[in-house]
């Protein structure tokens, strides 16, 4: 018999509630088991030489000396891991026009950002493998490094990645159509640029796997630190050629991740071929310091905005440009364009306004990849849109609180396309704004400032509307352009509005 429904069961009735995590008292009491807590038989650890340049060609590697340490069991370079792991390439078909290069677990010949691991060794210990990297001598031939996001559009600059045709990984273009002509006619424009700077997650466990290759029975265990198993399954059998049946991987409890943890690293695609070379459990942490120069990194935009309003300060029109620098590579396989896309398809989301133009530029650069963090896109589209509502609002003479009541979709309007293609439902920002003010006493706040600030104190307050993507499908990673076919035939399309049609 099944039990009948409290008010905790239903829908949304978690909200304002205290809510209990089951697994937190045995966390807390120490008893959960992350993958540095493994200790498998016969295990052997893994640690990696990185590049000291940005980009450079390796010109020869003398492992001689590590090789003859007692305790070492293998010194591998990019050719020996490529003979046994096919290339992978982080793009996607419905980014039209995407490229990236291919990419191995250690590189060939060349390194394309500072901190790229580039030898790895395996030893009985992690101390006794870091031993081995200081005996390991890379002769490097330094080449322009291409860092700057606006260098590296400019043409004739030198490319990031020597094999890729240009610096530019990503174009793209929304226009609803009108845009200049509504800019033209409009009582007020308002113009801003915004540069938000690279940042990394740095989450309580670093990034770790262990691999266990067994040579008789063909097959590979993977305790693997993250979000994403059985994409990792799918991976290492590709790349592997290990039938998928024959690949497991665990992510025991995690000690955050915050999407981190869900893209593949080179390391990680390494420490599995070192396993199976080795026949034998391969276990890598990444220290600190690694973290830093190896996680991906998100945020690196740079965004020129201009708004249009009317005399009674109504937006009438956006029209954007985002240029992101995303690193050497695409990351693999949810792409470094995402972030992007999303900027430009939520710029504005939350305002009932049909005229928007957005283009956008994804740049290679020799620095670490960047890709999908926390709420992907979602800060730089917020912080723009409400920065231009606030300038909009002085520039109107209205109340930065008025100015978003003004604006915002009506709650009554739903569901509504946006101009930028996505399917809006059952919002509430009036009710909000309403609640808002109700429960902050806004107008009391307003007063308390005025008077502060006769004082010589200044206090702000602060009001911004956003729009949260929930339940996307796979129209998430780009609007307007994936077509699926299944065995029977039949293709399914996603519609510029996210609907999905078959065919």
């Amino acid at each position: 018999m099944t039990a009948p429904l409290t008010p905790l069961d239903r829908p949304n009735s978690y909200i304002g509630r205290s809510v209990p995590r089951p697994n937190a008292k045995r966390l807390l009491a120490g008893r959960g088991r992350y993958v540095t807590d493994i200790r498998l038989p016969r295990m052997l650890h893994a640690a990696f030489l990185r590049s000291p340049h940005a980009h450079a060609r390796i010109i020869s590697i003398d492992a001689d000396a590590a090789r003859a340490l007692a305790g070492v069991h293998l010194i591998a370079t990019g050719a020996d891991l490529a003979r046994i792991c096919t290339p992978w390439t982080g793009t996607l078909d419905h980014f039209k026009g995407m490229t990236s290069e291919p990419q191995l677990p250690l590189p060939l010949d060349r390194v394309v950002w500072a901190g790229q691991a580039v030898v790895a060794v395996v030893a009985d210990s992690r101390a006794l493998a870091e031993d081995a990297l200081e005996l390991i001598s890379v002769d490097y031939e330094e080449l322009p490094a291409v860092v700057d996001l606006d260098e590296a559009r400019q043409p004739g600059t030198p490319r990031a990645n020597p094999a890729s045709q240009s610096n530019i990984c990503f174009r793209t273009q929304l226009d609803s159509g009108g845009v200049d002509e509504v800019f033209a006619a409009a009582a007020h424009v308002i113009e801003q640029q915004f540069s938000f700077g690279r940042h990394t997650p740095v989450t309580l466990e670093p990034r770790a796997i262990v691999a266990d290759y067994e040579p008789d029975s063909g097959m590979l265990t993977v305790h693997h630190a993250t979000q994403t198993p059985y994409q990792f399954q799918d991976l290492y059998s590709r790349h592997y050629n290990i039938p998928e049946a024959r690949v497991r991987v665990i992510a025991p409890d995690i000690g955050g991740s915050f999407g981190m943890k869900l893209h593949v690293y080179h390391e990680d695609m390494a420490v599995v071929g070192l396993s199976m070379m080795l026949g034998r459990p391969v276990k890598y942490v990444a220290d600190r310091i690694e973290s830093f120069v190896s996680d991906i990194h998100a945020r690196d935009h740079r965004v020129q905005a201009r708004m249009a309003i009317d005399a009674d300060g109504k937006i009438l029109a956006m029209d954007v440009h985002d240029a992101t620098a995303i690193g050497a590579f695409s990351t693999y396989p949810r792409t470094s364009v995402v972030e992007g896309n999303q900027v430009i398809r939520l710029i504005g989301a939350p305002y009932g306004f049909t005229s928007y133009r957005a283009a956008l530029e994804v740049v290679f650069q020799n620095k670490v990849q960047t890709s999908q963090y926390r709420a992907v896109g979602h800060p730089i589209a917020c912080a723009v849109t409400e920065r231009m509502v606030d300038i909009a609002a002085s520039r109107a003479g209205l109340d930065p609180l008025a100015m978003r009541d003004r604006n915002v979709i009506a709650d009554d309007a739903y569901p509504l396309v946006s101009p930028t293609g996505y399917k809006f439902e059952a919002l509430s920002h009036q009710a909000c704004l309403r609640r808002l003010r109700e429960i902050m006493d806004y107008d009391a706040l307003r007063g308390e400032q005025a008077e502060l600030r006769r004082r010589g104190v200044n206090r702000g307050i602060g009001i911004a509307t956003f729009v949260e993507i929930t339940n996307p499908s796979p129209a998430f990673y780009g609007v307007g352009g994936a077509r699926i076919s299944s065995q029977d035939g039949a293709t399914i399309s996603l519609t510029p509005t996210g609907e999905v049609r078959c065919a």
